[in-house]
């Protein structure tokens, strides 16, 4: 016991010295084992700035990534450097906003009547069976569709990361918008929407760029949580027009795995760095941040599912461990039947391998599982806490994966504060002053002694004062 709650105490005091950098720990997860979050032991290991944000969303293999270092690339019909935005292509529309948008409407209409007759689009007015769905193939070459984004200017529906950046010439209110810095907004399907037009898609090879436009220049050129709800809506959209397009062609698969592979990284790496309180800023949510994260991932493992022979996969082990990790309170346990379908170069996989220990670790024998009843325990539960603290601190857990297993802090301390609580009332004739603060500043792994406090007091636990001043838990309350 005493070796192990050194072990975590180390890591705590790391904690300590790192916490500036490593922000995203709220008082209710608390700032356990910052110092291997900051520091990190593995290929995802980088002090977090702006520019090394972009190298983590592009994984161990990113080349350069640092500020205001993206790649030439065209944006919105301009091929543009980093710096440069403005222009637009010579085929825009011309005269006021308010002119192009009704010129642009009306050529909607035939462009819609157009495709209807082609056979791009399904008639609404025709029903068709499943089986003679229309797989619609995006032709949009820019990162947002004109009409879109002069629909959108005139709408007063223009972000602040799409608008002119020289805030010494403007207000952030009155900053005029740039075209080139548009990309499409997400929108979510509903009754009485008309179908998206080839033209409203992107492709796999536009997608990509907009990808790179997003990590590249937005997230590298400012800090996460400024700029978080524009990428989080962004890449929500890329991933919804890879969707639509039910893509085939392995060159088509090779860019969208790539970019659902840093889209994961964006929303992992955002689920540690956010997780403030106050929050960073009125509409997050980390709970719709894990939802994303979760859809982000299933469409993942099915894009490697569907891809195995066909091609490389050099990150999949990667992915597969996060997978793992972020499965522990799925309600139907069915991982260990899942992982033996894998190849099983990815289940001896070091990263995989240390995964499923983490999983093993943190799972525990209270809360049952299965959709039937009656619910059952957990078959691989270890409940071993200490295990858990200690591999989370380890040079074998990179960044991101301690950024997953972060989630699932406050369910091992809850099992954590369980076996101390079963331990007292199994031999009564223990003393109940012995857990003090300072012991369970080690065991629950926190950093401050007042999130020690909100922990144990949101389970019903009280604190008193032994005779020698010092404040402990109270597992008679």
């Amino acid at each position: 016991m005493s070796s192990t709650r050194g072990g975590v105490n180390r890591a705590r005091g790391r904690g300590r010295r790192s916490a500036a950098g490593a922000r995203g720990i709220s008082i209710n997860r608390g700032a356990s084992v910052r110092g291997n979050l900051q520091q990190g032991a593995a290929e995802n290991s980088v002090t977090i700035g702006a520019g090394s944000l972009v190298q983590l969303f592009e994984g161990s293999a990113a080349k350069g990534g640092a500020r205001g270092s993206g790649p030439e690339s065209k944006v919105n019909g301009t091929r543009t450097k980093s710096h440069e935005t403005g222009a637009l292509d010579a085929n825009s529309s011309k005269g006021t906003w308010s002119d192009r948008y009704q010129a642009l409407s009306k050529a909607r209409e035939k462009e819609r009547a157009l495709a209807i007759r082609q056979g791009l689009i399904a008639d609404p007015n025709k029903p068709r069976s499943l089986a003679d769905a229309i797989t619609p193939v995006g032709t949009c070459q820019e990162m947002c569709s004109e009409f879109e984004r002069v629909e959108r200017v005139v709408q007063n529906d223009v972000w602040p990361e799409e608008k002119d950046q020289n805030h010494s010439a403007y207000s952030l209110t009155s900053a005029p918008p740039i075209e080139s810095r548009m990309i499409k907004k997400f929108r979510r399907a509903a009754a009485g929407l008309e179908e998206q037009l080839p033209s409203d898609l992107r492709p796999p090879s536009v997608l990509k760029r907009t990808c790179d436009y997003l990590f590249h220049e937005v997230v590298g050129n400012a800090t996460l949580e400024k700029v978080h709800h524009f990428v989080w809506d962004r890449t929500r959209a890329i991933r919804n027009d890879f969707s639509i397009q039910q893509l085939t062609k392995p060159e088509d698969l090779r860019l969208a795995i790539d970019c659902y592979e840093r889209i994961a990284r964006f929303h992992i790496l955002s689920i540690h760095q956010l997780a403030v309180l106050p929050r960073p800023y009125d509409k997050y949510d980390a709970q719709q941040e894990r939802e994303q994260l979760d859809r982000t991932l299933l469409s993942l493992m099915q894009y490697y599912d569907d891809c195995r022979g066909r091609l490389e996969l050099p990150n999949e082990a990667e992915f597969r461990a996060y997978c793992v990790i972020f499965q522990l309170q799925d309600p139907i346990p069915d991982l260990e039947d899942r992982v033996q379908s894998w190849p099983k170069q990815i289940l001896r996989d070091r990263r995989v391998r240390t995964a499923m220990v983490l999983y093993a670790a943190a799972c525990n024998t209270m809360d049952t599982q299965g959709p039937l009843k009656p619910r059952a325990s957990h078959l691989i539960a270890q409940q071993d806490w200490q295990l858990f603290w200690l591999m989370v601190e380890s040079p074998k857990v990179s960044y991101l994966m301690a950024c997953v297993a972060e989630i699932y802090f406050n369910l091992v301390r809850r099992t954590a504060l369980n076996a101390l609580w079963r331990s007292f009332k199994s031999n009564p004739n223990r003393s109940p002053e012995d857990w003090t603060i300072e012991a369970l500043l080690d065991v629950l792994v926190f950093d401050e002694e007042h999130q020690v406090h909100t922990f144990c007091e949101a389970y019903g636990f009280s604190f008193a004062q032994r005779a020698d001043g010092l404040e402990y838990l109270d597992l008679t309350s």
